[in-house]
């Protein structure tokens, strides 16, 4: 972990107990009322709770709604800005609440995790084939491969005039920190049951069977793509390679070669649902996850942990993580 990391931990570490001790003060002192106090302090401070509540964006009818499922930030399970389990209870909700009448995907996101990307389209694709209601996609800053990815589940993609989009692609990125361990003196050592056990090690160079394993599974992963986007935008798989080399494209490239449907801003996506779909009175609402002091202060990856010391310790693992292969539907110049 960086310097500049452990001071974010510690600089939040310090707010909060400087914050607990400023409320201890105020505790009550009948006993059964303190236990309930401290509760309900640990909770606010840890985020025990996870449940999601709705966010109203535009007032309405609550007998119809549309539903805005925001994909922010890169995905993953390590971003403070992505949460998995809300994508997924949103995508859920759809399910069974038939005051649902539309869906749109609010992207801002350079894309991320492939594992997380498909999880949520697989089942959104699952479910949206039970109530077959509109989907739209409105594009924001970015919203580049595993955003674009995302996009591709809609009937109709807009993207902003500003708008980086495209990326459809895979990558994996990793570090080989042999020289830097040679030159401080650092000398690691394995044992293991196989030639690859450790495949993709920071220690040594890459051997060229290993090289060829990774770009299997790379090509696997990109050819899942590539039929994401044919299914979604209705066009040859041959075409698709053609605009599939990873390059990044503005919102008029896009629109010139059929990746998206025109150019929009999110109001204007918004008033379309409403008229295209006759929901001119429609609540506009999102689905949130509870926010508290201490989630906000530390990433994704620390919440509701039951054990408040095994949080700790998934920091360190973070630290072995950033340094591991990344295999990704992740456009590298994004957020």
């Amino acid at each position: 972990m960086s310097k500049k990391k452990w001071i974010v931990v510690a600089f939040a570490l310090i707010l909060i107990i400087a914050s607990s001790l400023s409320n201890a003060f105020q505790q009550p002192t009948d006993k059964r009322l303190s236990e309930e106090w401290a509760n309900e302090t640990i909770d606010s401070m840890f985020g025990i709770s996870k449940d999601f509540t709705e966010k109203v964006r535009e007032e309405g009818s609550s007998d119809q709604r549309i539903l805005v499922i925001p994909i922010e930030g890169v995905i993953g399970a390590g971003s403070p800005t992505y949460d998995q389990d809300l994508i997924l209870d949103t995508i859920e909700q759809i399910r069974s609440d038939n005051t649902i009448k539309a869906v749109l995907f609010d992207l801002n996101t350079p894309g991320g995790a492939v594992y997380e990307t498909r999880e949520a389209y697989d089942l959104f694709k699952e479910v949206i084939a039970e109530r077959e209601i509109p989907v739209y996609a409105s594009m924001g800053q970015v919203a580049a491969s595993g955003g674009f990815y995302y996009a591709m589940l809609a009937d109709k993609v807009y993207a902003t005039p500003e708008t980086i989009t495209g990326s459809i692609g895979v990558i994996m990125s990793g570090y080989n920190m042999k020289e830097l361990y040679d030159k401080v003196g650092v000398d690691p050592y394995v044992f293991k049951s196989g030639k690859m056990k450790d495949i993709g090690s920071t220690t040594r160079e890459m051997t060229k069977e290993e090289e060829e394993v990774f770009q299997a599974y790379i090509d696997e992963a990109f050819d899942r793509f590539v039929q994401v986007v044919v299914d979604g935008r209705d066009m040859s798989e041959e075409r698709v390679r053609e605009l599939a080399d990873g390059r990044i494209y503005t919102a008029k490239q896009a629109k010139d070669n059929g990746l998206i449907d025109d150019i929009l801003y999110y109001r204007q996506v918004i008033d379309l649902i409403r008229q295209e779909n006759n929901l001119e009175s429609a609540e506009v609402f999102e689905k949130t996850a509870p926010q508290d002091r201490f989630n906000s202060l530390f990433p994704a990856f620390m919440k509701s942990e039951d054990n408040y010391a095994e949080q700790f310790d998934q920091i360190l693992n973070r630290v072995k993580e950033e340094v591991l292969p990344q295999i990704e539907y992740r456009w590298e110049g994004g957020m």
